[in-house]
């Protein structure tokens, strides 16, 4: 896990964003790249009232160039290992070409479940070979030390734990994570595949029975609280029809828009 990717768009969590970045690719001996990718045009009635139109406003997109630059300048600024590019793709676009080539992809954590933000997180997760990684809006001062794995037998998570293993490998302390409601999550043979890799994990439990999606999501983020950790590592599940709830399923997209700490997610 060396090429990481983050997205900024001249916004005013840009400074927390690159800050968290640049703290994960010193964990990971990693290099950045910082993408700006076009605004999206703005959507506005016609003036019969029959249609839509796309306007380009384009002293509006030279601020937001200015302000995402003025950003890069001063937290990566001078720094070996980061680098800047501007594109002319939209953000989906972008993270589609970009992530081809990237180890982790880097998004903000959601401000809304089902909005804009959702279906950037969606193509993120379905349509890059990574994962991604959700950071808070504040920048935690670490990433890697203590790191929580949610456990459940299922490919989604088996993906996790292998894209986590060069930090799973320098952390501190790892605290594997399963619900106690499903037997199945039993994590004795996850315990011995991460000791043939040389890391030893703690357990702990979360208790999701009854619980609805929305629910077990929850339930996960107090289980990450109550361990102490700094990085969260999990499956992402859903579906990537749009119409499947923007892809995303229910508990994901409660952990995508809830955490506090970063979160490693793959599907």
């Amino acid at each position: 896990m060396k090429r990481v990717t983050i997205f900024i768009d001249g916004s005013a969590n840009d400074r927390d964003s690159l800050a968290s970045a640049l703290t994960l690719c010193r964990c990971l001996d990693g290099r950045l790249r910082v993408v700006h990718p076009r605004p999206p045009d703005d959507v506005v009635a016609s003036p019969d009232g029959q249609s839509v139109v796309l306007v380009k406003n384009e002293e509006e997109r030279a601020v937001r160039r200015s302000d995402a630059r003025a950003a890069y300048d001063e937290i990566c600024g001078g720094l070996a290992f980061a680098d800047w590019q501007e594109s002319e793709e939209t953000v989906t676009e972008a993270i589609v070409s970009h992530g081809l080539y990237s180890d982790v992809v880097i998004l903000e954590r959601l401000s809304d479940e089902a909005g804009p933000e959702a279906l950037t997180l969606n193509t993120a997760l379905f349509d890059t070979p990574g994962p991604v990684l959700v950071t808070p809006p504040k920048a935690p001062a670490v990433i890697g030390k203590s790191v929580a794995v949610i456990w459940s037998p299922t490919l989604q998570s088996a993906r996790a734990v292998r894209s986590a293993l060069p930090i799973l490998r320098t952390a501190e302390r790892v605290t594997t994570i399963t619900n106690s409601a499903r037997p199945e999550a039993d994590p004795s043979s996850l315990v011995a595949y991460l000791d043939a890799h040389g890391i030893t994990t703690e357990l702990g439990s979360y208790n999701a029975a009854g619980q609805t999606a929305r629910g077990r999501g929850r339930a996960i983020l107090a289980a990450v609280a109550e361990a102490d950790a700094d990085l969260l590592v999990m499956g992402a599940y859903g579906e990537k029809r749009l119409t499947a709830l923007l892809g995303l399923g229910r508990a994901t997209r409660k952990v995508a828009s809830a955490t506090t700490v970063p979160a490693l997610l793959q599907h």
